[in-house]
């Protein structure tokens, strides 16, 4: 043997590339640390009597390097009997540094295993690297292996001691611990032999012969008719950390004997981030003959030479794809009542069966219509049930399984008679707004869709609110609920193919959620005497008041007087149990249908107190045409505490304008409208909260 070797010219262009990118398996199933460039990758296989190891130096230099100085391999006992040991027990494996066979051994080695063998010795011991392709023309990749030859033979190499365990213990890539005990567990340290070149990550793996498991069958094979081919594929990913390459075999005697499809084993080249595509191997076979039943199955092949049992089983029979299609000839209407169609079909070749099919639009599925079978001297079909619209097409059925279909043809019919008014509208409006609405859906076979309309008022239009016909008997609608406007209407239309509308539905009376408060009522006047103190009030405007309360507080705390329902017309109220001398809120309450409260401001009033007087005031009126104003004056005695100015427009009521100081004796009113015709009234107030009421002054502005 010389040491000028050479990889022969038909090594296979695959694993020019698998070299050129590094793929080996043990490297890249090992978490290789950040940074670091000199890490040794362990993987370890416990056997049923001992444990293979297999290791791969990550960078061509530590590789180099290793070779020249060996491996060595300590063993450290961790668990024995299931049992920690106090300290690990440790065990040099290599007396002397492992290191890769001589030149002259490699003979042997090449001829048991020539393949791989002389691949690694070719790395090993070659003066020359040199890679062709098939039929000895040199391209690209051979520049590219010139320029990092180094490289080269560091990923042949462990390359080809993924595919050989004999070859990868040759190389000092592999070892087996032979004296492994079954109840012991391992931790197996792997490192360059101590130099000064380099300095290198230790490699280490846990393992032991409990941890045995038989390896795997891969699954997930498919296998696809191509016409003249076979198109395999099944998902390698999930067995990445255990296949570094896959058999392919076939069967053509219906599964009694199988045969190897491939010369050189399928190489597991997948990547972490692959997608979903790419996590599948696909393999195409050229070797098949036509209208004949295959059966394909695959084995995996792990970094220490195992191979698995094989795969479950894929079938397919191989046909020939045929390109005819059926065709519609035409489709016509007969009688408004049934469509003939007649169709035609160029190849009967291999032609099994028509079916029929039909979508009411050209966006809904297809349904099968025909029921009886189609043989393939059948052409015509009459649809004795047609919809308004119909979409009809021709399904051809071969007798290997393939479907081809004709171009669809459009049918309609006549129609003008418009659809039932839809009946059963219901709905229900939430705090928020949202109006949903449901209905009894329509029976006819023509109804297309639906169109929903709304109104404020049952004798106002009805707008439309669908954008578009909706298909559902249901809809959801958003309203506005802070509004006067205490309902909501709506009204249905349905369609039909042809878009023929029905007359409009039953009116459906939504209540809208009351989220609004009545319009407070309103104090006219305050009168206080020695019996009591009289109130009297302007109701709410709100038609939805249910009822009134008259409240009272002599310091924080309310109490109702008296409550008064809508139906009672009462407008004034006698408080006879206020106590001379004492100071009285009150406020009149209107409470709406929701509970919803109004309330009116407050005033105060005292009852007279019996040992006072307090004479009427008496209030003049004159207009100031020059600063456009309203003068009010009267005479303001020293037993005068506070004054209550009350102003009434034109046929409104009284309300409190202004409250003055007692020592006011006139007031002048600038809040003036043109043309309008003012009251005033005038209450004065002593220190013990006896009051008089003025005759009204009427002023024309």
């Amino acid at each position: 043997m010389t040491c000028k070797i050479k990889i022969r010219a038909s090594l296979p262009k695959k694993w020019l590339l698998a070299g050129m990118g590094l793929l080996w398996s043990v490297a890249a199933m090992a978490q290789a640390k950040p940074g670091n460039g000199q890490h040794i990758a362990v993987l370890a296989r416990p056997a049923k009597d001992s444990i293979m190891l297999r290791w791969a130096p990550v960078s061509a230099t530590l590789w180099k390097l290793a070779n020249q100085h060996g491996y060595v391999i300590k063993r450290f006992t961790i668990l024995r009997d299931g049992k920690l040991l106090p300290k690990p027990e440790d065990t040099v494996l290599t007396k002397q540094p492992l290191k890769p066979l001589p030149l002259a051994a490699w003979e042997q080695v090449v001829k048991q295993h020539e393949k791989y063998g002389s691949i690694v010795a070719q790395a090993l011991y070659g003066e020359e690297f040199e890679l062709t392709t098939e039929g000895g023309q040199k391209d690209v990749m051979a520049v590219y292996h010139r320029a990092q030859e180094q490289e080269s033979r560091h990923g042949f190499t462990l390359f080809a001691t993924d595919q050989s365990f004999p070859v990868a213990k040759a190389a000092a890539l592999g070892y087996v611990d032979k004296s492994a005990k079954a109840n012991e567990k391992y931790l197996y340290q792997v490192f360059v032999a101590p130099n000064n070149a380099v300095r290198s990550d230790t490699g280490f793996v846990f393992t032991g012969a409990a941890d045995y498991q038989p390896v795997p069958a891969p699954h997930d094979l498919e296998a696809a008719n191509m016409h003249k081919s076979v198109l395999l594929s099944w998902n390698h990913t999930s067995f990445r950390s255990i296949f570094n390459a896959y058999w392919i075999e076939r069967s053509d005697d219906g599964g009694q004997t199988f045969a190897r499809l491939n010369d050189e084993p399928v190489l597991n080249t997948g990547n972490e981030g692959d997608t979903a595509e790419q996590q599948r191997f696909f393999r195409i076979d050229t070797t098949i003959a036509l209208d004949k039943k295959y059966i394909y199955r695959i084995r995996g092949i792990t970094p220490f030479g195992e191979v698995s049992p094989p795969s479950d089983t894929a079938q397919v029979a191989v046909t020939p794809i045929t390109n005819a299609r059926p065709s519609i000839k035409e489709a016509v209407v007969m009688n408004n009542k049934q469509v003939v169609i007649q169709w035609e079909m160029p190849d009967h070749t291999r032609l099994k069966a028509f079916e029929i099919e039909r979508a009411a639009a050209a966006t809904k599925p297809y349904a099968k219509i025909s029921t009886q079978p189609l043989r393939e001297n059948d052409t015509v079909f009459t649809d004795i049930s047609p919809l308004p619209s119909n979409y009809y097409r021709i399904k051809a059925i071969m007798d290997d399984g393939q479907t081809h279909y004709s171009l669809a043809r459009f049918v309609q019919m006549e129609d003008s008679i418009p659809p039932a008014p839809p009946t059963g509208l219901a709905g229900m409006i939430s705090d928020s707004g949202v109006v949903s609405l449901s209905w009894k859906p329509n029976t006819e076979r023509d109804l297309y869709a639906y169109r929903v309309f709304r109104a404020n008022a049952p004798d106002a239009e009805f707008v439309q609110v669908t954008k578009e016909p909706i298909s559902e008997a249901k809809f959801v609608d958003t309203v506005e609920v802070k509004t006067l406007t205490r309902h909501v209407y709506y009204k249905l239309v349905a369609l039909d193919g042809h878009y023929n509308p029905s007359g409009f539905s039953e009116m459906l009376t939504v209540k809208r959620p009351d989220v609004v408060p009545p319009v407070p009522p309103q104090f006219t006047d305050v009168s206080a005497a020695t019996g009591g103190i009289t109130l009297q009030w302007q109701p709410s405007t709100s038609k939805d008041v249910a009822s009134y309360n008259l409240e009272r507080a002599a310091d924080t705390a309310w109490l109702t007087l008296q409550s008064f329902s809508v139906k009672e017309t009462v407008r004034q109220y006698a408080d006879t149990a206020a106590r001379p001398g004492v100071s009285y809120r009150y406020r009149i309450v209107a409470v709406d249908e929701s509970g919803l409260r109004g309330q009116s401001q407050e005033v105060t009033a005292s009852a007279i107190n019996m040992s006072g007087n307090v004479a009427k005031p008496v209030v003049k009126a004159s207009i100031d045409r020059d600063n456009k104003t309203i003068v009010l004056k009267w005479g303001a005695g020293r037993e005068v505490a506070k004054s209550w100015l009350y102003r009434a427009e034109e046929g409104k009521p009284y309300r409190l304008y202004k409250t003055l100081p007692g020592n006011t004796a006139a007031f002048t009113d600038d809040e003036l409208l043109i043309n309008t015709q003012y009251r005033y009234k005038l209450k004065i107030f002593d220190q013990n909260n006896n009051n008089a009421m003025s005759e009204e002054v009427r002023v024309n502005y």
